[in-house]
């Protein structure tokens, strides 16, 4: 196959073809499709060209079953057909009354009266109820057999009665239609069919020869015999080609339902997985913003818009919100508890502690904004509004309390939390394009913030606002801020410490010995018993579920709580230089809340039953239990990485049982579906009448997607629709050949010499050869990447040139040659039509019977569209019909001149030939609903399979903007990332008087945010430009952007790598400073500053927590570059010494003197002196303590 590949994309429902592309996408990500649907595209056919069947016995009885309703369907219409042709075969008997004797019209008016009335009645044979119980692949043996068993016995009977009452041409042609409707319809293996079909042929020839002498036929000569038996080649070759071909079909059908059966399952899987990929970085309704507006773009981008064109700002995702609760919690002493502990060490102990704090987070309905280092903090009521915001957020703050004790225990460490909670206007959204996140901006934050800094450590600090939410539900007390803080409590006002809950959790028996604890995959009980884990996927009894989840509301059991899934601590004596794991979390208290006594949950204390490991000092690792069953809800990558054991083809031989049991499997996770049950319900998406598709966008797809599909969801070479065609046109040219032996034996005389009919020959054969060979050639080129979405076309920028090999298997053009192809065997018919004599009998019979013949091989091009085949059928017919009338009126011995029937009776051929038109239509209807339904299951497919590859690069697309790609192939295997590098450039950047403009009097603030997005939005398109190619952005902080380099280069122990990136980092400074100078030029009255701090030394960069995982930074470096931002001079970039002598080969620095750096002491600083220093006009912050907003 090549390897060229469609890209597809689906939008609101609809696929598009967008383009094609050799290999991998240019984006350099990795192949997004789901491995199982790749392995998925095998056929399951055998390519038996005798017996299509499937490939294991499991698969082929689930096929008779399921596609039994398709096959009852072709039953249905061929007895509509045939009660139709009886019932006109009566009318016309009936009009022979006057003119012929009553032994001729007679017995076929009510044999055929008769017949028509039964097959009335086995029309409604399904209905019965004492029939539906049965086997529908037995339904359908009986309803075949009853429909062919008459018709059989009635061909037979014309075939020895002959001329009697229907002429040879009617008892042949009737003939043929049964031979053919066998091979359609019995639901046998084709050498049965074989058998039953070949049987009739020589049993009616035997019956003929037995019977009258043909009227104006062949006689019974050499030439005649040979005639009759051309004829029944002819036959029996269409019908061969027509049962291998709708039984094949029929395969294919059923492994596409099957396929898309399954990848709707995977797609609902997919939908889960996206869902819980999202949720432990950002809200869900923030993500579905992001993917709207990416829809959005491509939606412009399809219709050639520029999406800058008319717009002032980039898309911005924010909205205000009223009555949130914010907290903001910060570890006490964890300074100096880590200043005897290694980088990755702390790494370790933040995600033990952090770890604990997103659970509680979803337990108490919080809603986890970032970490700042050792600060945490989270919003309840944002982005989804609860009336007990309040609540949830101080019962957070509670169980933080009691898990810091916990986490102090098993650590052997003393540290403490500071809490603030503040209740006010929040704006929440994403600010930037690169490593955003969800975080709120307003004054009401900044004062929960400045709750927690003038806070006690143990004890939790709200405001009076929040007092007033929390319905008396704690107990308060003052908390005497004016001691701490005068300016502060003028601007917090009255403000309150929490003592306890109104409500004790032991009024209703629940007392702290017999809180739970979380494990990494379970509830422990105080007893050490493992309690049911909430995300197993066996369900729990009532019981379980209210032992496991004490007080809870019904909105909290159903926020899943994420689970861990750890390896071990690193060994000891690792080096510092290589990845590292650092120590596993503890044990998370699980919040216990008693109930209240009207069953709504009480505010209570939290208590906690320790589950301790019997290691040492340190957060050492605990054994973890694993629950098969568990989604590891809280392992990101494994999103990325998860590949389900798909269904393969094993080998044969001793693997035959194997693949038998993994069929049966399959089966029985699919056959129940809804989707599996209503696929082979065709009309309801099918119009009955028309066979077109209901929808006009899905019939507009069939004949522009159709070879389209098929290339893209992998059908194999021998069944794909090229194939088809190429062996359609085959075909047909055997056929041809075969009615030129025919009509050669019949219409001329061995005195003849070559006429105008072998020239005709010559020139078709070759016509046939060399395109059948063309086709062969070009079957494995790519499709036409032209697709119409709704109308609008995909790609106008980039028009495609014109490609013979493409446009060739479009749709109309292999219409076109279809009918060329069966117009040529009328050709080579009319090229022996002629009014002289024949020295023999007129061969009137042989020229209808030819002409049928014609007429027939119209059925063996499966490819062509019904109404065109139809159509072509229509015109063959009045064509011959007209020569034969044409011809009766020739000279003496000329073609069908001694034909001297009745014209009554001449009226039959009208009929034969109208019936035979129908039987084509019949034959047509189903080959075009088979092809459709084929169609609309590859196109479900595709569409199923586009959704899944297009969700999973956005959810990759956004998991980037937390975790970088090569963060996260080493995290593939472990849950917890840490890696300490050795040269790391860092740098703060901040706008230092953007609260001078930010005003939430005018809007609420919005603008003046939209206005903070637009310019972090320019930084991060510097990005993308190639000279910064080492550089990440780590994260924003209100105002502040913090930029690395060297977190991800090759060799971290070159002088010259690292000197290339810190180079690099300080030309990013430069570059932002330009952009800010720009962004300037296009505000009202108003010049923001870019205050820059720069850095370079070891750090420790890592993953931590468990839900919002963000990738971050930590170590000394870090604080200095920080440092180096808050003390520096606003307009200039501030650098440490050690970085200045690394940098001083490439810039100019100016020695500003020594300062004091806390946590420092005194350091030596330096300016960057750009080369246009003098002439850049730096605006001062006019606010010496600045604070965001």
């Amino acid at each position: 196959m090549s390897s060229t590949k469609v890209d597809y994309a689906v939008t609101s429902g609809n696929v598009q073809v967008i383009g094609c592309s050799n290999g991998n996408p240019s984006t350099g990500q990795e192949d997004t499709e789901n491995p199982e649907n790749k392995l998925d595209k095998h056929d399951r056919t055998k390519c038996y060209w005798w017996n299509p069947r499937m490939d294991s016995e499991s698969l082929e009885q689930q096929f008779h079953e399921s596609n039994g309703r398709l096959v009852r369907g072709s039953i249905h219409e061929a007895v509509i057909f045939w009660t139709f042709f009886f019932l006109l075969y009566s009318v016309y008997f009936f009009s022979l009354a006057g003119s012929s004797t009553i032994d001729q019209w007679l017995p076929g008016a009510l044999w055929s009266i008769t017949l028509a009335l039964i097959y009335l009645t086995v029309y409604f044979i399904p209905s019965c109820k004492s029939y539906k119980h049965r086997p529908l692949l037995h339904q359908n043996i009986v309803l075949s057999i009853t429909l062919l068993a008459p018709l059989i016995l009635t061909s037979l009977t014309s075939a020895y009665y002959v001329s009697v009452v229907i002429s040879a041409v009617g008892s042949y042609l009737f003939a043929s239609q049964v031979i053919l409707c066998i091979y359609l319809l019995l639901p046998v293996h084709t050498p049965i069919v074989l058998i039953v079909t070949v049987g009739h042929s020589v049993i009616f020839e035997v019956l003929v020869s037995l019977g009258t002498t043909m009227v104006g036929g062949a006689s019974d000569d050499a030439a005649g015999v040979a005639f009759r038996i051309l004829y029944h080649f002819l036959i029996h070759t269409i019908g061969w080609c027509l049962t291998i071909r709708i039984r094949t079909i029929d395969c294919d059908i059923f492994w596409k339902v099957c396929r898309m059966t399954r990848s709707e399952q995977a797609k609902c899987r997919e939908t889960s997985f996206k869902n819980l990929m999202i949720k432990s970085v950002m809200p869900l309704s923030i993500a579905d913003e992001i993917f709207s507006n990416e829809n959005e773009n491509e939606n412009e981008e399809n219709q050639e818009q520029n999406t800058d064109d008319g717009r002032l700002f980039r898309s911005f995702i924010m909205k205000q919100m009223d009555d949130v609760s914010i907290l903001y919690a910060d570890i006490v002493g964890f300074t100096q508890m880590s200043s005897n502990k290694t980088a990755a060490e702390l790494v370790g102990l933040l995600n033990d502690l952090f770890g604990r704090f997103d659970q509680l987070c979803e337990i108490t309905g919080c809603e986890k904004i970032s970490t700042l280092g050792d600060c945490y903090y989270c919003v309840a009521g944002c982005p989804q509004p609860r009336p007990d915001h309040a609540i949830c957020c101080v019962e957070m703050g509670l169980g933080m309390i009691e898990a810091i004790k916990d986490f102090c225990l098993a650590n052997n460490t003393s540290v403490n939390m500071r809490v603030g909670v503040h209740t006010g206007r929040v704006m929440c959204g994403i600010i930037g394009t690169k490593r955003y996140k969800f975080d709120v901006f307003s004054n009401d934050v900044s004062l929960a913030n400045g709750m927690e800094q003038y806070g006690v450590p143990g004890r939790i600090h709200v405001t009076e606002a929040t007092l007033k939410c929390l319905q008396d539900r704690f107990v308060v007390e003052d908390s005497n801020l004016s001691e701490r803080s005068e300016p502060f409590e003028e601007k917090a006002g009255k403000t309150y410490f929490i003592v306890s809950p109104a409500t004790e959790a032991t009024t209703d028996g629940v007392t702290s010995s017999q809180a739970e604890t979380v494990t990494g995959n379970g509830t422990t009980t105080s007893d050490g018993h493992l309690a049911p884990d909430r995300n197993s996927a066996t369900p729990c009894s009532d019981d379980e579920m209210t032992s496991s989840h004490v007080g809870l509301t019904n909105q909290q059991q159903q926020t899943p709580l994420l689970t861990e899934h750890v390896t071990s601590a690193a060994a000891a004596g690792e080096s510092k230089d290589a990845a590292s794991v650092p120590p596993s979390p503890k044990p998370t208290p699980v919040i216990g809340r008693a109930s209240a006594g009207d069953g709504s949950p009480a505010p209570g204390r939290y208590s906690t039953a320790s589950t301790r490991s019997n290691g040492g000092g340190g957060a050492s690792s605990y054994k973890q239990q694993n629950n098969p069953n568990d989604l590891k809800q809280d392992q990101l990558m494994e999103y990325l990485g998860q590949c389900v054991t798909p269904l393969t083809r094993p080998g044969p031989g001793i693997l035959t049982r194997i693949r038998d049991d993994d069929d049966q499997k399959f089966l029985d996770t699919i056959k129940d579906e809804k989707m599996f049950k209503d696929s082979y319900r065709y009309y309801s998406d099918i119009n009955p009448v028309s066979m077109n598709f209901k929808d006009p966008f899905l019939e507009q797809s069939y004949k522009v997607l159709g070879d389209e599909v098929e290339h893209e969801t992998g059908a194999v070479p021998t069944h794909s629709k090229r194939t088809h065609f190429i062996q359609d046109s085959a075909t047909v040219l055997l056929l041809t050949v075969s009615l030129f032996v025919a009509c050669f034996l019949q219409m001329t005389s061995g005195d003849d010499k070559p006429s105008a009919w072998v020239t005709i020959l010559v020139i078709v054969v070759i016509i046939h050869i060399v395109v059948i060979l063309y086709l062969f050639q070009t079957r494995h080129s790519p499709p036409p990447p032209r697709v119409k979405e709704r109308g609008r076309s995909v790609d106008r920028k980039n028009p495609q040139p014109i490609d013979i090999d493409v446009t060739v298997w479009s749709f109309w053009c292999r219409q076109m040659i279809g009918v060329i192809f069966l117009i040529t065997p009328s050709l080579v018919l009319l090229s022996f039509i002629s009014c002289s004599p024949l020295p023999l009998a007129p061969p009137c019979n042989s020229f209808l019977l030819l002409a049928s013949l014609v007429i027939l091989i119209c059925c063996s091009f499966t490819e062509l569209d019904c109404w065109i085949r139809f159509a072509l059928a229509t015109t063959l017919t009045i064509v011959f019909i007209s020569i034969y009338y044409a011809m009766k009126s020739c000279g003496t011995g000329g073609l069908c001149s001694g034909d001297k029937r009745p014209s009554s009776k001449s009226f039959e051929y009208v009929v034969v030939f109208l019936l035979l038109l129908l039987f084509v239509a019949f034959i047509g209807r189903c080959f075009e609903l088979r092809n459709r339904l084929l169609f609309q299951c590859k196109y479900q497919i595709l569409k199923s399979d586009g959704y899944m590859a297009r969700e999973k690069r956005r959810v990759e697309t956004l998991l980037q903007n937390f975790i970088p790609p090569h963060v996260r192939r080493d995290m593939k295997d472990q849950n917890v990332y840490s890696k300490t590098h050795r040269k790391v450039g860092v740098i703060f950047g901040t706008i230092v008087n953007f609260n001078e403009l930010y005003d939430e009097d005018y809007a609420g603030g919005m603008e003046f945010i939209r206005i903070l997005s637009e310019l972090i939005s320019d930084f991060d398109d510097l990005l993308d430009q190639p000279e910064f190619n080492l550089i990440d952005k780590v994260k924003t902080i209100g105002t502040t952007m913090m930029m690395a380099s060297g977190l991800n280069i090759d060799n971290e122990r070159s002088e010259e790598e690292a000197r290339s990136h810190l180079k690099q980092l300080m030309g990013f400074c430069i570059s932002m400073q330009d952009v800010v100078d720009s962004f300037n030029k296009d505000l009202l009255n108003f010049q923001l500053v870019l205050r820059i701090g720069f850095n370079h030394g070891e750090v420790t960069a890592g993953v931590i927590g468990t839900t919002k995982r963000l990738y971050d930074i930590w170590g000394d470096t870090v604080n200095t570059a920080s440092r180096m931002d808050s003390t520096g001079v606003p307009g200039r970039v501030q650098v440490s010494e050690e970085s200045k002598k690394v940098l001083e080969l490439d810039y100019n620095f100016q020695h500003i003197g020594a300062k004091i750096v806390k946590g420092k002491g005194r350091m030596e600083t330096y300016l960057l002196v750009r080369d246009d220093e003098d002439s850049r006009v730096i605006i001062p912050n006019p606010c010496a303590n600045y604070e965001p907003f």
